[in-house]
């Protein structure tokens, strides 16, 4: 690599540790080796470098290392930018010259992970600076994440100095990513849909499922379903999915065809298609209602350029109970549900694309399996903590290319109940990784929100969405604290300390028990001539809600005087809901103190502080 004019001044200063910057990477690296001497930051103007084989991938890696020049807070200035044939490397540097070239191959270990050729990458930190070399662009991009990293946590620590060092990193899993809850009417706006996208990528995440509502789609053959909701345009979908393949991004669309279909069906146009009135599954049987879900896949599949088409499937439990009961009888619930999906497959194929499916139905029936189409691909799910996961076992030894799916728990609730689901995420990743299944991701939802505790807050699930990313690139679990410290460096900028422990805290406040969910959101909405009396026993429960306050209270402090740099509106939603939470411990608690002092007592006193409760209530919801 030559040498080329000066960009701009990153400002490091101080003396922290080291060897932090290797702590606060997000995914960790699957091999770091740490070396003598160091790369000198402080008042170097920092140059940069870019190697690539033709001027279309250049164009593309010089575009995300301005993005990452921006973040840094480098102000714009020059980039070299080298066409050269077979060679995708970035250098790093102070002063005239770069450091010298380092080769793209990595050691023996990553020779059995599947796409460590399209995706890892070496990068060498050097007293001459930082280079990055890959055997491919999306391999380079990543490398070049974790140089951002590097330069962030220096910052952030106040480093003046990167220690030397060689790493050599690929991931474990091929798909890594988010499957987000976009239904209950609770779009995102297109900029929102590209944040997302630029976020996943930072950290090395190359899949984001849509889970999108079969109303929520302006159709052309049906432009009225779904009116009275927010709705994507096809334009839309096709802007953000675009964009997303600048960023080695695949957005897969989540569309449910068969149960789950609630919104559509209660519409009096296709309500007859529904198994039996009133519920929200499509009956499977019925030509009407295939040639319906085909309208929807031959309209929906075209906008999206991936390999995958995801027809969920799960949770049609009533199949039999209605229209379907006579096939049923005749041919068995398997044959039922297998011509269904075998149809949907044939749709998806003639789209050009491959299949997706939730696999409950298909476990819960096991002798579907054989009647199936083996290029379906299987979606494992299971949202508990728990040591064995024998039914992913099963769809890989069934010849199913098979996916799973960890739950972040926020569902009902206030916010999500980490302390449980990042244990569910380690869980879920390291099967799929001893499986060698394809991939996995975490989801959210947002059932029961709407009406109860506000809309999803979707900002502030990323947290859970890093760390699953992190566990499909190494599947090895972090320590909570270290976790929060390193997210709180790289995704807000402001420093692992106060932002870090906030995180933690609440990650903690909801306790790490599943008998706990949804607890601080009834609370929140709760009765209160059903809950006095329900505290004036409290023991266990009383405990619960002292925690809840002191944790949700602690990490509101400790964000209202944080200063992140990056992602300031997002730490302001995890505030609200420390806000949230502690007003739900709060009302628990002021609902024992009235039920201890019942009969008598001072009844202004207490109707006072009920009123400030509710003031602070309404202040939330403003």
């Amino acid at each position: 690599m030559g040498t080329m004019a000066c960009i701009a001044v990153l400002a490091f200063m101080g003396s922290g540790n080291q060897v932090d910057v290797f702590n606060d990477l997000l995914p960790q690296p699957q091999q770091v080796e740490v070396r003598n001497d160091v790369f000198a930051l402080p008042d170097a103007p920092l140059g940069f470098i870019i190697q690539a084989p033709d001027k279309q991938a250049a164009g593309r890696l010089q575009a995300r290392l301005r993005e990452m020049q921006a973040r840094l807070g480098i102000s714009r200035g020059i980039d070299i930018i080298e066409i050269t044939p077979g060679a995708f490397g970035l250098a790093i540097f102070a002063g005239d010259a770069a450091p010298a070239p380092i080769g793209p191959d990595l050691p023996q270990a990553a020779a059995n992970a599947p796409t460590a050729d399209r995706e890892g990458y070496v990068l060498e930190i050097s007293p001459a600076g930082i280079c990055v070399a890959a055997k491919a662009e999306q391999g380079l991009f990543y490398g070049m994440m974790t140089a951002e990293q590097l330069l962030e946590s220096a910052r952030v620590h106040k480093l003046d100095a990167i220690p030397c060092a060689r790493i050599a990193d690929w991931p474990a899993l091929e798909m890594r990513g988010f499957h987000e809850d976009y239904g209950r009417d609770q779009l995102p706006t297109v900029e929102d849909l590209k944040r997302t996208v630029r976020t996943l990528a930072q950290f090395k995440m190359n899949t984001h499922l849509w889970f999108i509502e079969s109303d929520h789609f302006v159709y052309k053959f049906d432009p009225a379903l779904g009116e009275n909701h927010d709705r994507f345009t096809f334009d839309e979908l096709r802007e953000v999915a675009e964009y997303a393949r600048n960023y080695y991004i695949e957005v897969i669309p989540v569309v449910e065809l068969l149960a789950h279909m609630e919104n559509t069906l209660s519409n009096p146009k296709y309500a007859h298609l529904a198994e039996k009135e009133g519920a929200g599954t499509i009956c499977p049987t019925s030509e009407e209602s295939i040639q319906f879900v085909q309208n929807l896949i031959n309209e929906i599949a075209p906008n999206f350029p991936g390999k995958y088409f995801h027809c969920a499937l799960d949770e049609s439990q009533v199949v039999g109970e209605g229209k379907s009961a006579g096939a049923v009888k005749e041919k068995g619930i398997e044959r039922v549900y297998a011509d269904y999906y075998t149809r949907l497959d044939d749709t998806v194929k003639a789209n050009g694309k491959t299949m997706m499916m939730y696999a409950d139905i298909v476990l819960n029936h096991p002798n579907v399996i054989p009647m199936l189409p083996r290029d379906i691909v299987m979606m494992y799910w299971d949202y508990a903590v728990k040591d064995d996961h024998p039914g992913l076992e099963s769809l890989v030894k069934g010849g199913f290319t098979t996916v799973s799916l960890s739950g972040m728990w926020d569902w009902a609730n206030l916010y999500p109940m980490y302390a449980y689901s990042l244990k569910n995420i380690e869980q879920i990743a390291a099967k799929t990784a001893q499986q060698k299944a394809l991939g996995t991701f975490v989801s959210n939802w947002g059932d029961w929100n709407l009406g109860a505790a506000g809309a999803n807050l979707s900002e502030v699930t990323y947290y859970g969405a890093v760390y699953c990313g992190a566990q499909g690139w190494k599947p090895e679990p972090i320590p909570m604290e270290a976790y929060s410290a390193a997210f709180a460096a790289q995704f807000f900028a402001g420093g692992p300390g106060d932002v870090g422990e906030a995180l933690t805290l609440l990650a903690k406040s909801q306790g790490d028990k599943l008998a706990y969910t949804q607890w601080a959101r009834k609370m929140s909405v709760s009765d209160p001539a059903e809950q006095i009396p329900a505290m004036a026993s409290a023991s266990e429960t009383l405990q619960y809600w002292r925690n809840l306050k002191d944790r949700a209270g602690r990490a509101h402090v400790l964000l209202k005087k944080s200063a992140p740099r990056l992602n300031a509106d997002y730490l302001n939603s995890h505030d609200l809901c420390a806000r949230m939470l502690e007003f739900a411990a709060d009302l628990a608690l002021q609902y024992r103190d009235t039920a201890k002092k019942l009969p008598e007592f001072n009844a202004r006193a207490h109707a006072e502080k009920y009123r400030s409760l509710k003031d602070r209530q309404w202040a939330m919801w403003q």
